[in-house]
């Protein structure tokens, strides 16, 4: 299974646009990611799809995701649902870099998290201090400082 993803989870939400600066991917979640894109990010992941996280991002429910889905013209998303959406894809690929596969980041992004004081770092993913929380405890992981 882990096979099957050729491209990072960023890379898949920016289309293949080029997306390092952080400028850049402003201007990119103001635009809207497309919603095609955004389920193409969420299938890298076992954990993303098993949680519906469409939903979470998008607000809507899974019949409106998938009528939209159907829509013969792009759906575009909003510039919140795209910043929503890039986090959950920078937090998996930051988890991956960290954990060393992404089975691993998976696994902690399911469970109770000490350091945040028994959240689910999955769970905090769609708000932005949340995220801010989840990518801080990485670096910190990162550098060896736990506590």
């Amino acid at each position: 299974m882990e096979a099957r993803v050729t491209r990072k989870p960023t890379e898949v939400l920016l289309h293949g646009r080029k997306g390092d600066e952080r400028l850049l991917i402003i201007r990119y979640a103001q635009e809207g990611f497309y919603l095609s894109d955004v389920k193409d990010m969420l299938s890298t992941s076992t954990l993303y799809m098993e949680q519906d996280l469409v939903q979470r991002i998008t607000g809507r429910s899974v019949r409106t995701v998938q009528r939209l889905a159907k829509e013969t013209k792009p759906i575009r998303l909003n510039q919140q649902q795209s910043t929503v959406a890039f986090q959950y894809a920078q937090t998996l690929e930051h988890a991956t870099n960290v954990f060393g596969s992404q089975q691993l980041a998976e696994e902690w992004l399911k469970k109770p998290c000490k350091y945040l004081d028994g959240y689910v770092p999955l769970e905090l993913i769609d708000n932005s201090l949340g995220f801010q929380a989840v990518e801080d405890y990485l670096t910190r992981i990162e550098h060896g400082v736990y506590q």
